[in-house]
């Protein structure tokens, strides 16, 4: 087996290690059980990072071309910005937010064709790197907000970790303005067209609309509950955009 897929694979049980143990904690109400989950998301982006940097190895170019590395990038993503807002926020829940986000997208990713082709003419671009990561993070950010959202309804406290998932969504919101923008300029020096009207633009403008619209209306004020539901609701369009338009509808972007 190749030292990628064993780096994955290690990565993939640690996430689920990590759920499970503060899926115990919650049901044996042993908060301090939890606290396991917090290292065992640390190995597992460890493992990731080196699986990734295996298979760039092994491609010789950066893994982001396809639907399958791409997700492995917006996975990596994952456990930074939930290390970021644990110390930065102190709210514990933000860690089996991270272990169900990652376990979800772990399990995605398992289900995707790994075939290494070579690069299309159009992602032999110096905006490849930028275009994919800024995205990525975005979703991953958005991913990380949806599984808070539903945490936080779960356990009916919207309202305590509404400002939190405030930052979380500003913080995929912002990388997404940047990964549309650089996509953009990437699309004109490509195709010769800022905006070509592709259902993967399309869908991403309609992702940005939605959050553009929560994030407008939780400024007027708290929304408790609401919030959560709206956060969930922007984060189904997210899907549609990353799996659904690969699947069912044809474009520019088929190859992603």
């Amino acid at each position: 087996m190749a030292a990628q897929i064993i780096c994955f694979n290690a990565a993939f049980g640690l996430c689920l290690a990590a759920l499970a143990v503060h899926a115990a904690a919650y049901a044996f109400k042993r908060p301090r059980l939890g606290g396991a989950a917090l290292p065992a998301l640390g190995l597992a982006w460890l493992a990731l990072t080196a699986g990734l940097a295996f298979l760039w190895v092994k491609l010789g170019r950066a893994p982001l071309s396809n639907q399958y590395e791409s997700l492995l990038v917006m996975l990596w993503f994952v456990f930074p910005l939930s290390f970021y807002f644990y110390r930065k926020t102190g709210k514990a829940e933000i860690v089996p937010a991270a272990a169900l986000a990652a376990s979800a997208l772990f399990g995605a990713a398992a289900l995707l064709d790994r075939t290494a082709r070579p690069l299309m003419p159009a992602l032999r671009s110096d905006w490849l790197i930028l275009h994919v990561l800024s995205s990525m993070a975005a979703y991953a950010a958005f991913a990380l907000a949806a599984a808070a959202a539903a945490w936080a309804l779960v356990k009916r406290r919207a309202e305590i970790f509404e400002d939190f998932l405030l930052r979380l969504a500003r913080t995929g919101f912002a990388f997404l303005t940047l990964g549309i923008v650089t996509g953009s300029v990437w699309a004109n020096t490509a195709w010769g067209a800022w905006w070509s009207w592709d259902p993967k633009e399309t869908w991403s403008l309609l992702t940005w609309l939605a959050y553009a619209a929560a994030l407008h209306l939780r400024k007027k004020g708290p929304l408790g509950a609401k919030f959560s539901v709206m956060l969930l609701l922007c984060f189904a369009l997210v899907l549609f955009t990353y799996f659904g338009v690969n699947f069912l509808l044809s474009g520019m972007h088929s190859y992603a």
